[in-house]
């Protein structure tokens, strides 16, 4: 369908949107670069493994979830998990196809990018619920884990009636008003925030996985070697 939206409702999704998105890739830049800068902690134990490998095994880990016990025993979790991080990237594609290629966005593709929506949305309620009522999650949530997870929730939600709507042929409604508001706000907090847990996880994995790599727990073919942590 084409995006015949206002002149104001153009300017949201695409200039404002540009701006907030550069914001936030500097400020991951900045982030990233600072990270770059420290040194990994240094390794005297023998090296008995491949790290290299066990930086990679240790990076894919995620997608592995009979490797951890919270998710091969409960495969529910890693589900939702798995549900609710593919909504996030629908969510934030929805958001560019939609001003610059409305016509990708056909009642098909949309129902989908709304049932994930609608499916992470009923996920972050439990989540919420979950921090409120389990008390080894509760006694470490910050006000920031409650701020992050609940308006994530209340975006998934107004994602679901904005796709609705734009199915309905409504491009330019409260609701979709609403919901570029949402992700400009996001583009702006979000550095500060918890949920950039994804820049840092590569190099909390990368790190783990050539200590345990190289010390041969997780990588085991190289034996008998000495190494001179000097």
């Amino acid at each position: 369908m084409e995006n015949k939206v206002s002149y104001a409702l153009y300017i949201l999704q695409e200039p404002v949107q540009y701006l907030a998105l550069s914001f936030m890739a500097l400020m991951y830049a900045i982030k990233i670069s600072q990270l770059l800068k420290k040194p990994f902690p240094p390794e005297r134990a023998e090296l008995k493994g491949d790290r290299v490998s066990g930086a990679l095994h240790s990076l894919t880990n995620v997608l592995r979830p009979w490797d951890m016990e919270s998710t091969s025993k409960h495969l529910y979790f890693y589900t939702e998990f798995m549900i609710f991080h593919v909504a996030v990237a629908l969510t934030i594609g929805s958001t560019f196809l939609i001003p610059l290629a409305p016509q990708v966005m056909t009642p098909t593709v949309t129902a989908v990018f709304m049932l994930f929506m609608a499916a992470a949305f009923l996920i972050g309620l439990r989540r919420i619920y979950r921090r409120l009522t389990v008390p080894e999650i509760r006694i470490i949530s910050t006000p920031d884990d409650y701020f992050a997870i609940t308006l994530m929730t209340v975006f998934f939600g107004v994602g679901v009636v904005t796709m609705w709507l734009w199915i309905q042929g409504r491009p330019e409604t409260g609701w979709m008003w609403l919901f570029f508001l949402m992700t400009t706000f996001f583009l702006i907090y979000v550095p500060f925030s918890k949920i950039s847990h994804y820049v840092l996880y590569p190099f909390g994995r990368v790190n783990f996985g050539m200590i345990f790599g190289g010390r041969g727990i997780l990588n085991r073919q190289n034996r008998n070697v000495t190494w001179d942590p000097k």
